[in-house]
């Protein structure tokens, strides 16, 4: 069964999108699958 996504905007600083790019690149995950678990791993400490 397929999730329905919502698409979100975000800004980053330079530095911040080229960490990001670098990291995904690193892992094999697109940008948007390294914020994802970035978030789902933020939540799980916040519980």
């Amino acid at each position: 069964m397929a999730t329905d996504k919502k698409r979100v905007q975000v800004s980053f600083t330079d530095e911040q999108h080229q960490m990001l790019v670098d990291l995904a690149k690193s892992k094999g995950f697109s940008k948007s699958a390294i914020i994802v678990l970035a978030l789902e791993e933020y939540l799980k400490m916040q519980k």
